[in-house]
């Protein structure tokens, strides 16, 4: 049998963040990372795909760098997502450095606590080569800085990052459990297009049965901005009534949004009256980026939900009013009186 003269090797760097523990592992930890992260350094990878998995353990990622990068594309998998240790571990499988002799090449990310505001990012690469020959073929293209690039564009934009909300609020004269059965049931994306013939061209369903990780493709008529893209259902919660849809590919996603989700929440008035809370929500790594056009695009489809909610309350009475009581919440009606505010305000 063949001896090998194993050679461990590992590369370290920290980065102190002026951001809470939690608030950094909540984007290191996130099924959305590998999307954010090509928006947040658009040189260094060419694209991401997600070829197994949903961003959990036992996710695989096919990286591709830029033409000429040495490796130029590898498989990767997480292996490690531990929330009490802030760990992420993730672990090249197929091509890239492994093809280059390396027999075990590793990545991890690390979140320490250090105060209430204050927190360090550990990277490390591990890498395991059978001999020291090949260890001096490698070196070279080895390095640290790319996890260091990351940690930094991470923390910058959980320094900048601006998240939006738009809310609606439309009164209807039926139960609360009635205007719910129609949100929550697997026929709405039918349902809808009927109701809405000249907002949505067609809505298909690319994956489930309309529970919890169906994924939708919405496309809207010729000339729309977005025109398309594909959402998916994270939550549908019968004792709240609460219903969450997350754009998950194009749309504004696309158009420099690294998070976009529309919710609907039935709030019971009365045992014949309920409200119907419409709320958009939606995330732009900085104000910079934040412009008019898109503002102006995402308050159209956030009309468009207020439609929706106008539709299904007159599938179910015949005079829906509008809501009069604040109810401690920002209150919009018709895609008017609109305000636009960080969370937190």
């Amino acid at each position: 049998m063949e001896k090998y003269s194993i050679i461990r090797k590992e590369l370290k760097h920290e980065l102190q963040v002026n951001a809470s523990a939690d608030d950094v592992w909540e984007v290191y930890s996130d099924p959305d990372l590998p999307r954010i992260i090509v928006q947040l350094l658009p040189g260094v990878f060419e694209k991401i795909d997600v070829v197994v998995g949903d961003g959990g353990i036992g996710t695989v990622l096919h990286l591709t760098y830029p033409p000429g990068s040495v490796p130029l594309s590898y498989l990767e998998k997480f292996v490690t997502i531990d929330d009490q240790r802030r760990l992420k571990e993730v672990k090249q499988i197929d091509g890239g450095y492994l093809d280059m002799g390396c027999l075990f090449y590793m990545d991890s990310f690390q979140i320490f606590e250090r105060g209430c505001d204050k927190c360090v990012i550990v990277s490390k690469t591990e890498y395991i080569v059978p001999s020291q020959e090949i260890a001096s073929r490698v070196e070279p293209y080895i390095s640290i800085d790319s996890l260091a690039g990351m940690a930094t564009a991470i923390s910058n934009y959980i320094y900048n990052r601006v998240l939006k909300v738009l809310k609606h609020k439309l009164e209807v004269q039926a139960p609360a459990k009635d205007v719910w059965e129609v949100y929550s049931s697997p026929e709405l994306p039918t349902l809808i297009v009927k109701l809405l013939p000249t907002v949505f061209e067609k809505i298909e369903i690319v994956k489930g049965n309309g529970g919890v990780g169906t994924v939708l493709h919405l496309t809207y008529p010729p000339g729309s901005i977005p025109l398309t893209y594909k959402e998916k259902f994270v939550t549908i919660d019968n004792r709240r009534r609460l219903k969450e849809v997350k754009q998950i590919e194009g749309g504004y996603l696309d158009m420099g949004c690294t998070f976009y989700m529309d919710s609907f929440l039935i709030k019971e008035r009365s045992s014949k009256s309920c409200v119907i809370v419409s709320k958009t929500e939606y995330e732009v790594p900085s104000e910079d980026l934040l412009s008019k056009d898109v503002v102006i695009l995402i308050l159209g489809i956030s009309t468009i939900r207020e439609l929706m909610a106008e539709a299904v309350a007159r599938d179910r009475v015949r005079d829906p009013v509008e809501c009069t009581d604040r109810d401690n919440d920002l209150l919009m009606h018709r895609g008017k009186d609109i305000d636009m505010f960080p969370v937190g305000t």
